[in-house]
């Protein structure tokens, strides 16, 4: 998967520290670029030591705004954050891949309630205003900030609120006077959507507070839809084998419609692996949190050295992630070519 450069059309000052970019697509990258509500881009950062890769959530709408737009909210000590807020300019261009991510809505009409924490609110509100045009659902959005100066979207939650009366609801947190979300707020939050849809996506302690409570209360693990923003910090780390457990030296590995043997040794993750043999899938945030490097395992044992996102269904179906899959056993195979 390649980066393509595209051109930034505008740049938008949501609040004191959170900017969105907005992005223009050449017709002949149109079909690359078509997205789903709650995906994100993944932009290529240059760097003095080298560049890394940086994902940011979506917070256009498609079939509703007419160019895709982030929105990044500055971080201190943040690389990628602070290089888009002080080195990018208007009519600059960006290295992007295609859209990725799961984070989108379930089909059906069940309510849908969102809990969103500070940036974490980009995703929710391309899923907000998707859910609002496409069908009939009511949705309810607990948004929790520092303070109301750093509310993003605060005047167009609003518009959207006006036009939309009795479907969308939004509660608002502010933690400077409110102190941190309480797991009784989160309940108060529920009331009334025990059959809805779960969307959280904001800082790690807030998400971990969101969900435990709101399984704890009854709803069903696989209605909590989670999108990590950050990872939790663990990289990839070498998996020891088992006593007797072998390494393989080579796995099979299917990717865009070919079968390649690749070489592999122990330590190494099946993405490393497969570079190494000339291969090139998607991949983006490298530590585990946004499965743009998705496959699925076919024969052997894959063991994840980290992984924010899969649930335990989704690890019973084989889903793995290559950033992270470290191979046990004389054979091993996956294939890319699911996803």
């Amino acid at each position: 998967m390649s980066y393509h450069q595209l051109r930034i059309a505008k740049i938008i000052q949501e609040t004191p520290d959170a900017r969105s970019f907005v992005l223009e697509v050449p017709g002949d990258l149109a079909a690359k670029f078509q997205y789903r509500a709650g995906q994100f881009l993944t932009f290529r950062v240059p760097y003095a030591d080298g560049a890394f890769n940086r994902c940011y959530s979506l917070s256009s709408a498609p079939g509703i705004d007419s160019l895709p737009k982030v929105t990044v909210k500055r971080v201190g000590g943040g690389k990628g954050s602070n290089w888009f807020h002080d080195a990018l300019k208007e009519g600059g261009t960006l290295d992007v891949l295609p859209p990725a991510g799961r984070f989108v809505l379930d089909a059906g009409d069940a309510p849908v309630l969102l809990f969103g924490g500070g940036s974490g609110i980009t995703p929710m509100m391309s899923l907000i205003k998707s859910a609002l045009k496409e069908g009939q659902r009511h949705l309810r959005l607990f948004y929790a900030n520092r303070d109301k100066p750093s509310i993003i979207f605060d005047a167009e939650f609003e518009a959207l609120m006006k036009a939309n009366p009795g479907r969308l609801e939004i509660i608002h947190h502010l933690d400077a006077t409110q102190g941190l979300t309480k797991p009784e707020e989160i309940l108060a939050a529920l009331k009334g959507f025990e059959v809805a849809e779960a969307y959280l996506c904001g800082p790690g302690p807030f998400m971990a507070l969101v969900e435990s409570t709101l399984i704890a209360a009854g709803m069903p693990r696989e209605r909590v839809h989670i999108e990590r923003f950050e990872a939790s910090g663990n990289d990839a780390v070498p998996v020891e084998p088992t006593e007797g457990e072998v390494i393989p030296s080579e796995i099979t590995i299917h990717f865009e419609g070919k079968t390649h043997k690749v070489p592999y040794q122990k330590g190494q993750t099946i993405l490393v692996a497969a570079r190494a043999a000339g291969l090139n899938p998607l991949s983006s945030c490298e530590e585990g949190f946004c499965a743009s490097c998705a496959a699925k395992s076919i024969k052997g044992k894959v063991v994840l050295a980290n992984n924010d996102i899969y649930t335990a269904d989704d690890l019973a179906n084989n889903w793995i992630l290559t950033c992270q899959g470290h191979c046990f056993g004389p054979e091993v195979e996956i294939t890319y070519d699911v996803v």
